[in-house]
């Protein structure tokens, strides 16, 4: 199983919207990754779905900054957003 392009295995540290910081548990027979949130345990497929059917699964946290409550300062943070997106991943649609 692959998440964002990279091999997801057993004993790799992911981030959940929902739960928090978690852990890899297995990879099931049909490829989807079985993550524990403390006793928690849920799995997620290749898109980082799980049981919410919206992506909720990354390597880390995803949100770095609260998003800006102005409509100026909003604009400003997502072409920032942007202008750093494309440095780090050229040639995807962001």
């Amino acid at each position: 199983m692959k998440l964002d392009g990279y091999d997801v295995d057993p004993g790799d540290p992911v981030y959940d919207l929902f739960f928090g910081d978690g852990r890899v548990t297995s990879i099931t027979a049909d490829g989807r990754a079985v993550v524990a949130f403390g006793p928690r345990v849920f799995t997620y497929d290749e898109r980082g779905v799980g049981q919410h059917g919206r992506r909720s699964l990354y390597w880390h946290n995803p949100i770095l900054l609260v998003p800006m409550k102005s409509e100026d300062s909003w604009s400003l943070q997502r072409r920032l957003n942007t202008a750093i997106a494309g440095e780090l991943r050229p040639g995807q649609v962001i």
